[in-house]
């Protein structure tokens, strides 16, 4: 993207502030203002084993899944998002974004449902998966998002500006929706407020997938360097520093306990049901593949 491009999108201001905050990240100046912080890091492969030994002692359910690998190669093969997204195949994370939004759709049945049936893509305002939907398969798919919408697609009404806790959908009009790598961005108490307004919007038989289910050994939370110490975060969380990207407010890592009390007691007691997966085959489907646990809320 051009400078001038740079400037009309996020006017001279936010542009200005943008390049501050990326000189700051490349002259290492955060790295030495934030050196005596605890800096984030993902749980490693033991942790997540003795997370998933904390779900089970908690008596929650877990689920091996193992989707199909040609599946997958027959997904990316045929050319559902652009050569450049999320930085193409040498970003880094091709085949993890591509692995999403297939899982999804596998599980939420989408390429089968019919042109009436409503899927919602949640916190996806630069993603171009409902526009494909709707231009291959001619499913209503709708994008959602808090902030504003990626200049491609800001002239389809289709791509709205809209809370996910508190949608234009009507009552029992939704038949799936999906998070990828979205929900754990919910900050205060959004992540319980969307449960309340996923059994709203929901019809009977309708489904959400949020992956991946970010989790820790323990509650935790991170942000990137201009948001962090200022309240962003769970007080019960932990927070840590994240020097390595910019503009995360806080970043909800769950621990067994803190899953089930924020998000799987209320499932159930909005007359919910969840099915809680983890991904048993990653070496399989592909390079850097880091979703772990996937989570299903049915209706």
């Amino acid at each position: 993207m051009s400078l001038v491009e740079k400037i009309r999108r996020h006017g001279l201001a936010g542009s200005t502030r943008k390049a501050h905050l990326l000189l700051k990240q490349k002259t290492g100046w955060n790295a030495w203002r934030y050196k005596d912080v605890p800096h984030y890091a993902n749980p490693t492969s033991v942790e997540l084993e003795d997370i998933e030994r904390g779900l089970v002692a908690l008596g929650i359910t877990l689920h091996d899944y193992s989707p199909a690998t040609e599946g997958f190669k027959a997904f990316k093969n045929d050319h559902w998002f652009p050569d450049d997204y999320h930085g193409g195949q040498k970003g880094g994370v091709w085949d993890e974004k591509l692995l999403e939004h297939w899982i999804s759709s596998e599980r939420l049945g989408l390429m089968n449902f019919s042109p009436d049936d409503i899927y919602v893509d949640v916190a996806a305002a630069g993603s171009p998966w409902a526009l494909t939907l709707r231009e291959r398969k001619g499913l209503s798919a709708y994008a959602i998002d808090l902030c504003e919408i990626n200049e491609a697609y800001r002239h389809l009404p289709y791509y709205r500006v809209e809370n996910a806790t508190n949608t234009a959908f009507e009552k029992e009009s939704v038949k799936g929706i999906s998070l990828h790598c979205a929900y754990e961005m919910f900050t205060g108490e959004d992540d319980i407020s969307f449960i309340h307004e996923a059994a709203r919007i929901l019809q009977p038989g309708g489904k959400v997938v949020i992956l991946p289910l970010y989790m820790h050994t323990h509650y935790c939370a991170y942000s990137t360097p201009e948001y962090f110490g200022k309240g962003y975060s769970d007080q019960d969380a932990k927070e840590y520093i994240r020097l390595d990207c910019n503009g995360i407010p806080s970043s909800r890592k769950y621990d067994p306990a803190m899953l089930k009390q924020r998000v799987l007691d209320p499932i159930e007691q909005q007359g919910l049901h969840y099915h809680l997966m983890v991904l048993r085959n990653k070496p399989t489907l592909g390079n850097n593949i880091y979703c772990h646990f996937i989570l299903e809320i049915m209706r």
